[in-house]
């Protein structure tokens, strides 16, 4: 199985998030885990990451679909739509993975945005 960005990116979303197969944190996230937004860097260490992940599932139980991935063995670009079922809130976002040694290591994206990509 290919370890390059985008397919960790496909596991990520479908796997991790979608299915909610948390010890999957422990294969494709690095240890750490470093979130780039607006102004803002932080670093998550994996037990940090699932925690995160957790609650954002048990809030809002998010199922996304996948609108753009592209990418190579470093880098992916994801455009996503997510529905949050608890609310029936409809957000979309985009998102840019960086992978080393067939891990996760940094995520750039802005806040998310209401609506979806057309």
């Amino acid at each position: 199985m290919s370890t390059g960005a985008v397919r960790l990116v496909e596991r990520y979303v479908y796997e991790l998030y979608n299915d909610e197969q948390i010890d999957l944190v422990d294969e494709i996230c690095g240890d750490p885990m470093t979130r780039h937004g607006a102004g803002s860097i932080r670093s998550l260490s994996r037990r940090e990451q699932r925690e995160r992940i957790v609650a954002d599932l048990a809030a809002h139980q998010p199922k996304f679909t996948v609108v753009t991935l592209v990418g190579d063995e470093t880098f992916a670009s994801l455009t996503w739509n997510a529905e949050r079922l608890t609310t029936g809130e409809r957000l979309c976002g985009i998102e840019i993975f960086k992978v080393h040694d067939g891990v996760i290591t940094d995520v750039w994206n802005p806040d998310y945005l209401e609506g979806s990509w057309s």
